[in-house]
């Protein structure tokens, strides 16, 4: 059965909160750690020499400490526009990469075995990458429609036939109905996030592009689905914060043995610190690169339930 028709036949599920989260930080944690580590460090690895090119850049000609109005000049230098360009292509083309690799080893246990310089690119990458800008467009728009609504009744009666004076924007500002209208688009922005959020696994796992069928999935989900990803987020960020400590100490470490010990402690000190510090590094950007792709696989599977043969999407 193809992918289309062997998703439209599913009853709708509620999502299990608390599992889906164990779930998620199993995984990335414990389940798959080294797999996902052998298949993202590479187009991870790329993402950070295009990212640093613009700061290279701006070192070599402004110096370590450069002045802010320099800076700003330094926005219009060709050379530096190009490579801020490339950095933000490669970081959006990198992403997909390793947001459809981390998708297909959650749903079809794709481990991609031998592979240690993943870089794949199909149907699947070029429509995620569509996929964020149609999102983002979809969630500025709904941030936009009190908004603009506010905006419109506020000028239609102010204006009344008469050209527009900037001093109405002042007015506008201070008006208390403009805050109730930025918090209701917050709202309606973070209802298009929670409910259309689960096109992007939907397009590995079902190979096509549909915001409908996240509204469709996430029906009858949402305050769920908004307390799975508040617990996510706050799991997320106390285990940061956590390995941020242990590496900082351990260089702090490692650094007050060698300056402070002399030559013999400050070895010693190395060997014994560089292991907390190499692996809290590498849990670090792991566990930060994938949580939260792995949130959205594992929220997907859990309101579409079982996936369909592999088959149907090779």
């Amino acid at each position: 059965m193809g992918a289309n028709g062997f998703r439209g036949v599913r009853r709708m599920n509620k999502l299990p909160v608390f599992k889906t989260v164990g779930q998620v930080f199993g995984f990335v944690v414990e389940r798959r750690f080294f797999t996902l580590l052998r298949l993202i460090w590479f187009p991870a690895l790329l993402s950070v020499f295009a990212g640093v090119g613009p700061a290279i850049y701006q070192f070599q000609k402004l110096g370590v400490d450069p002045k802010p109005e320099a800076v700003f000049v330094l926005y219009g230098d060709p050379t530096y526009q190009v490579l801020s360009l490339i950095n933000i292509i490669a970081s959006f083309f990198l992403s997909a990469v390793i947001a459809v690799c981390v998708h297909r080893l959650i749903f079809f246990e794709d481990t991609r075995p031998g592979t240690y310089f993943y870089l794949r690119i199909t149907g699947d990458e070029w429509r995620y990458m569509l996929a964020f800008v149609l999102f983002t467009l979809l969630t500025l728009i709904a941030f936009a429609i009190p908004v603009a609504a506010h905006a419109a009744v506020v000028f239609g009666q102010e204006l009344k036939g008469q050209p527009f004076d900037p001093s109405m924007m002042k007015s506008l500002m201070e008006d208390p109905r403009t805050w109730i209208a930025f918090g209701l688009g917050m709202f309606f922005s973070l209802i298009a996030t929670v409910r259309f959020g689960l096109a992007f696994p939907a397009i590995v796992a079902e190979g096509r592009l549909s915001f409908a069928r996240s509204w469709q999935l996430t029906r009858g989900n949402f305050w769920r689905l908004l307390g799975f990803w508040f617990l996510v987020y706050v799991l997320a960020v106390i285990l940061i914060v956590v390995l941020v400590a242990v590496l900082a100490f351990a260089v702090a470490a490692m650094v007050g043995a060698v300056l402070l010990g002399g030559q013999t402690v400050g070895a010693l000190g190395i060997i014994i610190f560089a292991v907390p510090a190499a692996v809290s590094l590498l849990v670090y950007i792991v566990f930060g690169i994938t949580i939260f792709i792995a949130a959205l696989s594992f929220s997907y599977k859990a309101l579409a339930g079982p996936l369909p043969p592999t088959e149907a999407f090779e």
